[in-house]
């Protein structure tokens, strides 16, 4: 694996992303290249050393992203949330918020949220509690195999359905939905 990452670092360096060589034109090099066959041990350790040092690197990377996402979804929901308010009390709007995540090992935890008493909604008309279809909305959202997240808002007096997807407001107006 380090003399595949040191070609690899060696042979895409500069190329753009869809032009780089694949893993098996890479293993095909590291065979057929006679400096690769000779190596000294200090050139193997070298090379897992620098290899360690790129997935440490990886490592922490990842987190730092998945730490900055957590704390937008949390920074976005509070807004919506704060939104939902303000137009109850200016509207007289009902709304009933879900934000989940569609991967089991995404840092933010589940939030759900319904202006004024719309939260007795879920008790009195299915007869479960809001929590419950939550739980149920998180599992089915883990299950579809996709990392995007998604965040379904229903609000009732206007017959308004929005979503929003990556980063986009989408409303229902007249059977289409734009932005």
């Amino acid at each position: 694996n380090a003399l595949v990452h040191t070609k690899s670092k060696e042979m895409n360096a500069g190329l753009p992303v869809g032009s780089r060589y694949l893993l098996p034109e890479l293993c095909k090099m590291v065979a057929s290249d006679p400096k690769m066959k000779h190596l000294t041990s200090k050139e193997k350790v070298a090379y897992i050393s620098a290899l360690d040092e790129h997935c440490a690197k990886k490592l922490v990377g990842i987190w730092s992203n998945n730490l900055a996402a957590a704390c937008d979804v949390v920074a976005t929901t509070d807004r919506i949330v704060k939104e939902l308010d303000d137009l109850r009390v200016w509207s007289g709007i009902y709304a009933t918020l879900f934000v989940v995540l569609g991967h089991i090992h995404n840092m933010v935890q589940s939030v759900m949220h319904g202006t004024d008493n719309s939260e007795d909604f879920w008790e009195d008309v299915y007869e479960h509690p809001m929590a419950d279809f939550l739980r149920q909305y998180e599992q089915w959202a883990c299950t579809q195999n996709q990392s995007k997240s998604f965040t379904f808002l229903y609000t009732s007096s206007f017959n308004t359905l929005q979503i929003l997807m990556n980063g986009t407001l989408w409303k229902r107006y007249r059977n289409r939905y734009i932005r």
